[in-house]
């Protein structure tokens, strides 16, 4: 039976997919606002990658793009593998075009805040509807384990790793007081890496989630060692995360097999 509430979810995501490029690529088109290098630049965190990393957000945006297409099918309008989890991604991407706008045009007073707390639902949908497709993968064909299940593993991979980007520099301005500034940065480092490892043992080894959460971390790494040495702590800490993500998904991925 179909219900009018299955065409508002097609619908959310077939806007919200593409509103997530366009507004995040707003301020370099039209010269409005806050480039993504001066939000860069205002968070003052340890934890910004080299700015190679954030390339990833083009094969994100495509992906989603074409998530959002295969879910609006007429066909898929009533599959109950979309209407479990097409309400978690419209309003995950509904969520970070939220961040984009926030990041764009927000004042400097509420900037960090912002972004910080419009990453929690954000994450909190995408990593949802990742272990939900994860889990009826098998159900999905060859076209749609790439373009749903890989397109939404990717997006909310970049995006649990993103959220910490934005909380450290919070937790830095609160613990200035009492800790150095490498204090608050490893702290949010090992939480991040905590949490992938978490999800990455849920979803049974997932890759494709793995590997944006490995890319930022080997990014970390080189602009704390090579490009601009800062902290040789946060670097080393980088690189032995991302070899502890890549041990958690062979180790998950070889568990599921002998269950």
């Amino acid at each position: 039976m179909i219900y009018k509430s299955d065409t508002t979810r097609q619908t959310l995501n077939i806007i919200t997919a593409p509103l997530m490029w366009i507004l995040s690529t707003l301020p370099q088109v039209v010269d409005v606002g806050r480039t993504a290098k001066e939000f860069s630049d205002i968070n003052d965190s340890l934890l910004v990658p080299f700015g190679l990393a954030f390339a990833i957000w083009f094969p994100i945006f495509i992906g989603c793009l074409g998530y959002a297409y295969i879910q609006a099918k007429p066909a898929h309008k009533t599959r109950e593998i979309f209407r479990k989890t097409g309400w978690l991604t419209g309003f995950g991407f509904a969520a970070v075009c939220g961040w984009a706008l926030i990041s764009t045009f927000a004042p400097i007073g509420l900037l960090l805040w912002g972004t910080a707390l419009v990453f929690i639902p954000a994450v909190y949908c995408l990593v949802k509807a990742v272990l939900i497709l994860t889990a009826h993968k098998e159900e999905l064909s060859s076209s749609e384990k790439f373009w749903v299940w890989g397109s939404i593993s990717l997006i909310a991979g970049w995006t649990s790793i993103a959220i910490f980007l934005n909380w450290t520099p919070i937790v830095a301005d609160m613990l200035k007081s009492s800790a150095s500034v490498i204090v608050p940065n490893l702290i949010g480092l090992i939480t991040a890496l905590a949490f992938a490892a978490t999800i990455i043992r849920k979803s049974g080894g997932n890759p494709v989630y793995a590997f944006p959460i490995i890319w930022g971390s080997l990014w970390l790494a080189y602009e704390q060692l090579i490009n601009a040495p800062a902290e040789p702590l946060i670097g080393y800490g980088a690189i032995f995360g991302a070899l502890l993500l890549i041990g958690m998904v062979f180790y998950s991925r070889q568990k599921k097999q002998a269950v």
